[in-house]
């Protein structure tokens, strides 16, 4: 639909004013600065997760007893309880109440700060949801992803060749000897795509002969100026907390027509 990828073009150039303001308004400190873009990114999901959705920030608890970093944007399914503390903040937050866990990290050119994210996300899939929906246990490798919480990563800037980039989210996980299951879902880089990582067949969204490699691999899917309607669909086909009842209708107002792909590996 024109008109709302137009919208969100628009809120593009929002968050990226935004961004660049927390340099001036938050030049005080550091963390002022970082705590002005994760409200920026907060605020447009806030807007396509109304109420009884929740956005929250923190860590991250589960049935077992593990606890993850603290997430800077998480989207809690009406579910979730309301452990809202006098200042307005959630005093607890359960795995089994998380739909999407999302980390700002402006710059993921930056190695250190790419390796920060990844390290945040491997503390998000160590939690395990302990109830899943039953209507995924036909097929085990699905029903296991399932049982994590989908990492999202958001930023502003990559390096110039996103296969770089890939080369050094790729080495991260060999290194740490990861699980396929246990990896990232999804990088964003605002204004350019998103480095989105399929993990089994039967959640590849899109026509093969659009992609007519592998469904299962990591690949750049280049939205350009309409990454943030590559966002919400990709947040819109992850498997939350709890199941749904129908399908998701947003998704069908979010495709450009011209999104290419690339395989990454």
């Amino acid at each position: 639909m024109k008109e709302f990828l137009e919208i969100l073009k628009y809120e593009s150039q929002e968050i990226n004013t935004k961004f660049l303001r927390s340099s001036i308004e938050g030049k005080s400190t550091s963390q002022e600065v970082s705590d002005f873009r994760e409200h920026a990114v907060q605020e447009f999901v806030q807007r396509y997760y109304p109420f009884p959705y929740r956005i929250s920030k923190g860590g991250i608890y589960d049935s077992y007893g593990e606890r993850s970093d603290s997430i800077d944007c998480l989207i809690l399914n009406p579910n979730h309880p309301h452990t809202v503390n006098s200042h307005g903040k959630h005093s607890l937050i359960v795995a089994d109440g998380v739909d999407v866990a999302m980390e700002v990290k402006p710059d993921i050119s930056n190695k250190s700060e790419l390796t920060r994210a990844l390290v945040q996300g491997l503390s998000v899939k160590k939690l395990r949801r302990r109830v899943v929906n039953t209507v995924l246990e036909y097929d085990s490798e699905v029903l296991d992803i399932s049982k994590r919480i989908p990492y999202f990563v958001f930023s502003m800037k990559a390096k110039a060749s996103i296969q770089d980039t890939f080369e050094e989210i790729k080495q991260f996980y060999d290194k740490n000897d990861t699980p396929l299951v246990d990896q990232a879902d999804v990088f964003v880089i605002l204004n350019r795509g998103l480095i989105i990582n399929y993990k089994h067949a039967n959640l590849y969204p899109w026509n093969l002969e659009l992609a007519p490699e592998s469904k299962t691999k990591w690949y750049f899917e280049e939205w350009g100026e309409h990454t943030l309607a590559g966002l919400l669909f990709n947040l819109n086909r992850v498997y939350g907390a709890a199941p749904t009842i129908i399908d998701n209708y947003l998704k069908y107002y979010l495709m450009p027509g011209n999104v290419s792909f690339n395989a990454l590996d």
